[in-house]
């Protein structure tokens, strides 16, 4: 009863940004096809005529959660905005690090957007922009470390930024059920294989990659 006493009081902008909570959870938990307005509007202590005033329908609603529900993209940007041209010795663990928790603070939208982009094309495209955007951070910030003498010249900035953050989603995604003392462990750990790899390479000291070609 207090939640619908607070609900009725709520402004216009709380009360979506409720709803939205709301459903992003229940879609996580549930999947789409298993979240129900009726039940998005019994959890948030609304009427469900709410949720189409605010939102038109559920299928809406999902595109407004990974749409404006995701502070990703802004805090990458401000991530990388705040480090500006300092040396990828420095940005990149930051990144790192950044991303892999950002993901985590952020996991029920995450597995919405995963679970939810191949059945529903709207979805897939919102979560497709959210990615080539941050990609598209990054490969700027790789692009002026190449300009800049510190990474080499013919480095693909593209594939580079991609294969960086994919692993970092699919660690979140295969670790998403620890818990909080063991997933900082784990991400402590996989970030600095990670930036290991990705800083100097797999190929042992002696070898000499032109002496190999790959077949």
């Amino acid at each position: 009863m207090p939640e619908r006493t607070t609900t009725a009081r709520a402004t216009p902008d709380e009360r979506r940004r409720q709803i939205l909570d709301v459903a992003c959870t229940l879609f996580a938990h549930h999947g789409y096809a298993g979240t129900t307005t009726k039940a998005i509007a019994s959890a948030a202590g609304i009427t469900e005529g709410l949720i189409y005033h605010y939102f038109g329908g559920k299928a809406d609603l999902l595109v407004e959660v990974v749409n404006q529900r995701s502070a990703l993209l802004t805090q990458v940007r401000t991530l990388l905005r705040d480090e500006g041209d300092a040396p990828v010795v420095r940005t990149m663990p930051l990144i790192a690090r950044g991303w892999v928790e950002l993901v985590r603070r952020q996991g029920d939208l995450v597995i919405t957007m995963v679970s939810e982009s191949h059945a529903h094309p709207e979805v897939g495209a919102a979560f497709q922009g959210l990615l080539d955007e941050i990609r598209g951070g990054l490969e700027g910030y790789l692009q002026r470390r190449v300009a800049a003498g510190e990474l080499r010249a013919d480095l693909p900035v593209s594939v580079a930024a991609a294969s960086f953050l994919s692993s970092l989603l699919m660690f979140f995604y295969t670790r998403a059920d620890l818990d909080e003392a063991a997933w900082q462990v784990e991400a402590s750990r996989f970030t600095a294989a990670l930036l290991d790899v990705w800083l100097h390479g797999a190929l042992a000291p002696t070898q000499n990659p032109t002496q190999n070609p790959t077949p």
